[in-house]
């Protein structure tokens, strides 16, 4: 007689019971042994990782950090003064915060405007990426300072740079910022603290590559008493050296596309001009041109005087 074979039943709920506490029994030394190594490693590394992380080959050494090559007007040597002055010397390549740190550290250079991205790079030897954009001087601001007159340089963003840097001969090559009163704040590195100084940056930003060709000289603020109550309100005048005058209007915004885009109209209407009738600074003192007016099509070329208007 064929008998049919039996399946094997599962085992009892008593039966597995037993089998996981079997488990537990043999797992749980497992569990404490492999505890202990991870403890004592941590406690191990806690006492002589300071030790290794320090060690002559782990210090990061100046030519491992690698940064954005300065454009042509910074003579400063930017490396080495952020290692000097950052504290940078001393780093390890083994510290967690490396990249925080030295990302500071050239965040606070006086010719850094930020810092766009720090990196680690796996090398041979490892160095570090550092990815800097800087402040470009856009002006020389006109100061007395002990009684003597002197030029202070500026940003687009009125952020005062460091005036050492500058020879005599380098700063004939910016337009000059002519405002009352014109004291900065604060050091280099910050904010002048003078929207008329902001704005005057601005306008001269846009007159980077045009002021010399143009044959203008100064930028000024008009004398009303807007800019008193409120400076962000100053109407901004263009001179020549031989007093001719250009109603510039109001400073543009940077970070508004459709202003510098009006600002630029502005410059083209003035380089067209002088492409007809020759620099600005052929015009005697009288001779006034506004820039505030819109021009429209068929109308006289920028709304600017002829040299018999003049």
């Amino acid at each position: 007689m064929n008998a049919a074979k039996r399946k094997p039943e599962p085992p009892s709920g008593s039966t597995t019971a037993g089998f996981r506490q079997r488990a537990f029994r043999l797992g749980f030394p497992v569990f404490l042994l492999v505890a202990g190594l991870v403890g004592g490693a941590y406690y191990g590394w806690q006492r002589v990782g300071p030790q290794i992380a320090q060690g002559p080959e782990y210090v990061l050494e100046t030519e491992q950090i690698a940064i954005t090559p300065p454009p042509p007007w910074i003579r400063a040597d930017i490396r080495g003064e952020t290692i000097r002055d950052g504290g940078l010397s001393e780093l390890s390549l083994l510290d967690r915060e490396l990249t925080v740190k030295i990302a500071r550290a050239f965040s606070l250079h006086t010719w850094v405007e930020r810092v766009r991205r720090v990196k680690k790079e796996q090398a041979n030897p490892p160095r570090v990426l550092v990815e800097l954009v800087y402040r470009k001087p856009v002006a020389m601001v006109e100061v007395t300072m002990n009684d003597r007159p002197g030029l202070l340089p500026v940003d687009v963003y009125g952020v005062l740079l460091p005036p050492g840097d500058f020879s005599a001969e380098q700063a004939r090559d910016y337009l000059r910022l002519s405002l009352a009163n014109a004291t900065p704040a604060g050091p280099v590195g910050t904010p002048w603290g003078d929207p008329r100084v902001d704005g005057a940056a601005r306008v001269a930003a846009v007159l980077q590559d045009h002021w010399k060709p143009l044959g203008l000289y100064r930028v000024t603020v008009q004398a009303t008493e807007a800019p008193r109550a409120n400076p962000e309100e100053a109407v901004f005048v263009l001179t020549t050296r031989r007093g001719a005058q250009v109603l510039w209007g109001a400073a543009p915004h940077v970070d508004d596309v459709a202003d510098v885009k009006k600002a630029l109209g502005k410059v083209e209407r003035l380089v067209a001009y002088v492409e007809q009738h020759g620099p600005l600074d052929g015009l005697n003192s009288e001779a006034q041109i506004d820039l505030t007016q819109t021009v429209t099509p068929g109308q006289r070329t920028a709304n600017l005087p002829r040299r018999d208007d003049s």
